[in-house]
């Protein structure tokens, strides 16, 4: 069942002028669940779901040998549909983009379940083929990742899409009748399943993928996962590895986190799969199937771990509507995200740039000697920018709330190592440290010498943040031992000494050089 308006929203945020009258709504019917989703679109090229809804009609279970839908499939769909209209209707939505997937594509009978549905609500939806689903969910992953040649894959219900990127772009895109719904009804007829039920499942499954992979020229990159089923996994996955970051974009996922999940849960009814976290009533009885499938996708691309990603096909279709520039690298995925943090949050991103601009050089005097590359430069560059976004909270204690916000809020181009990272630098960039137990917290993703990198980066930050408004300019030899400090403006010489000692002390502690402060 969908989520009631009235319990998540207020009136005034509804209606002709409110919140949602300018917002972009996305209705997706897929052969397991169906979701409408409403984004807010920044001018600077992003989107953020701001409400959604979730329907479980199954459109694809029972269905006829040839495709057909069943009649009872085809009622709960339109069901559903009347439950998202009716949804709309209270937020005072007019204008809907509705699209329907694999069950919906492969049924003889669609043309029934469309005409039924516009009667029904007048959403007429749009049926996408297999190649356009497949860019859909390119699009919402190339959102969010800085791509290169990667593989994505995105597990519906009813198909499983494969996209090859080269260079970013989409190189090969294929539709697979691996769908997690789709393929338990076909090789599992008990509740827990036969040992010989999964080992034809998997046998399929892998010569399926075995033909595909070849066909691609071989595994690639990266892999990246989106749909339902992988969020449930991870989340699962989550809550069993105790991990810090409770979201499931970025997590990764290896194959002892799948390995332990099917142990788990292969021997258990259905009944008793939905006690456990992130997987519920909606995908108990396919979740098995879903695992197998992971696994197997997983160990064919040879990659070292699958990237969840909470973007998908519902993001994808929203972006082309705003035409959003797409791919792009991760630090103008950032650069996006983060503007549209500061409308949102009222906080000063023009300050924010100039200080990266200076901690940028700074960061390169020292990144050779340090062994930090572009994963630490990306860090540092979202902690500059984000470094006050904290005062839009309180004042008080502003960085560790700015560190939170860097945590919470949908900053996309960065991994969750990166992400934690450029939380810790900002934590300690107003020379406190963070609260007592912060770092222990995060000690599964961030490793003992990325502490010592926060401190360092963290340093770097703060002369930067205190000395920006004066201009200053860096100097120091290779090597050496000084680090020369100069101002353009006349500001600088009319600095609190408390400032200048407070800017100077944790680059002297922390690189071991003597800092030079001088009038230029």
């Amino acid at each position: 069942m969908g989520r009631t308006p009235s319990a998540t929203l207020h009136r005034s945020e509804t209606g002709p002028g409110g919140r949602f009258s300018q917002a972009i709504r996305v209705i997706d019917i897929g052969s397991n669940t169906a979701r409408l989703v409403v984004f807010d679109a920044a001018p600077a090229g992003a989107v953020r779901p701001i409400y959604e809804a979730k329907e479980v009609p199954r459109l694809g279970a029972d269905l006829a040998a040839d495709g057909r839908l069943a009649s009872e499939a085809i009622e709960r769909g339109i069901a559903a549909m009347e439950r998202f209209a009716g949804t709309l209707e209270y937020l005072g939505v007019s204008k809907t983009l509705a699209v329907a997937t694999s069950a919906v594509r492969d049924a003889p009978n669609a043309g029934e379940f469309i005409s039924a549905v516009q009667r029904a609500t007048g959403i007429l939806l749009r049926v996408l083929s297999g190649s356009e689903e497949a860019r859909y969910g390119y699009l919402g992953v190339a959102s969010a990742w800085g791509l290169s040649d990667d593989l994505i894959c995105d597990l519906g219900g009813g198909s499983l899409q494969l996209i090859q990127t080269r260079a970013a772009q989409i190189a090969n895109s294929v539709s697979l009748p691996l769908g997690v719904l789709r393929v338990t009804q076909r090789h599992i007829e008990h509740d827990p399943p036969k040992d010989r039920e999964l080992e034809e499942l998997r046998t399929y499954v892998r010569d399926t993928l075995r033909t595909t992979i070849d066909a691609f020229g071989g595994p690639g990159g990266r892999l990246f996962a989106i749909g339902g089923t992988i969020r449930s996994a991870a989340r699962a996955a989550i809550a069993l590895r105790d991990y810090p970051v409770r979201r499931v974009h970025g997590f990764p996922i290896r194959a002892h986190d799948l390995d332990a999940l099917l142990e788990l849960m292969v021997e258990m009814p259905s009944t008793k799969r939905r006690a456990i976290p992130g997987v519920g009533s909606d995908r108990a009885d396919v979740i098995v199937a879903g695992l197998i499938i992971m696994e197997e996708v997983l160990r064919a691309s040879r990659a070292p771990e699958i990237v969840v990603t909470g973007t998908g096909i519902r993001d994808g279709l929203a972006l082309e509507m705003i035409g959003a520039a797409l791919p792009t690298d991760a630090i103008e995925l950032a650069s996006r995200s983060v503007t549209a943090a500061s409308e949102r949050f009222s906080f000063a991103l023009d300050r924010g740039r100039a200080v990266a601009n200076l901690a940028g050089q700074l960061f390169d005097f020292f990144a050779e000697e340090q062994h930090w590359g572009a994963s630490e430069r990306l860090a540092l560059t979202v902690a500059a920018w984000m470094h006050d976004s904290g005062t839009s909270i309180d004042l008080w204690r502003h960085a560790y709330h700015s560190a939170y916000l860097i945590q919470n809020y949908p900053i996309y181009g960065l991994d969750q190592h990166e992400t934690l990272l450029a939380a810790s630098i900002v934590a300690q960039h107003a020379g406190d440290d963070p609260p007592s137990g912060w770092r222990k917290g995060l000690a599964p993703v961030l490793r003992p010498s990325d502490v010592s990198t926060a401190r360092r980066l963290g340093a770097i930050l703060q002369i930067c943040g205190l000395l920006a408004v004066a201009g200053p300019r860096f100097t120091r030899a290779p090597g050496g031992r000084t680090l020369g400090v100069t101002f353009s403006t006349p500001t600088g010489s009319s600095l609190p000494p408390r400032t200048v000692e407070k800017a100077r002390k944790p680059i002297e502690r922390e690189f071991d050089l003597e800092v030079r402060i001088k009038d230029g």
